[in-house]
């Protein structure tokens, strides 16, 4: 409601984006294809679209895979846990993409995992991208800087605590891994 006005002022910005996004897609990559998003919902396109925008923007490239070369999975309780890390920089793009966060598009975070200043390691439960999580090193110590989930939440109690003990194990695991190598 426009206070000045009195009246309801509705805005299409979502539409309007998402349309400009298109034709700019089109313009660079003419033949371009379109996977039908899973609902016909404006944001989820309109996040879709930002997706493809952002990969043609940004060529892909390898990132450095020196904590989880493969992914690495427990079992915790009745869940499945996958711990990896992104290979490239569009699978980091898709990441942000399905956990609604910012990993993805803000270019420092591929320019810092290249300069290895951090590690973003990518944490699905039962095949449902779930956390991002940002690792520092610092004098040999490895130390979580930040974990985001889905839409950049901050874990609660009960997530933090899984979190520890599967990140834990999935760390023993390496490094049993490593000793065999």
């Amino acid at each position: 409601l426009n206070g000045e006005l009195g009246i309801h002022i509705y805005r299409f910005y979502e539409w309007n984006d998402t349309t400009s996004m298109l034709t700019r897609i089109l313009e660079d990559k003419p033949d371009s294809e379109f996977a039908p998003p899973k609902r016909w919902r404006i944001e989820e396109f309109h996040d879709y679209v930002q997706a493809e925008n952002w990969k043609i923007k940004n060529p892909n490239q390898n990132l450095p895979q020196d904590l989880f070369p493969t992914p690495v999975k427990i079992e915790l309780g009745s869940s499945k846990w996958t711990f990896f890390q992104p290979i490239d920089t569009h699978q980091l793009g898709e990441w942000g993409q399905a956990v609604r966060n910012c990993v993805g598009s803000a270019s420092h975070y591929a320019d810092d995992i290249k300069k290895r200043k951090h590690f973003i390691v990518l944490c699905m439960i039962d095949n449902k991208p779930t956390f991002t999580i940002q690792l520092a090193v610092d004098q040999g110590m490895m130390s979580v800087k930040q974990i985001a989930g889905v839409g950049n939440r901050s874990l609660d109690s009960w997530e933090r605590d899984a979190y520890t003990e599967a990140f834990r194990e999935v760390l023993q695991q390496r490094e049993k891994q490593l000793a065999c190598s």
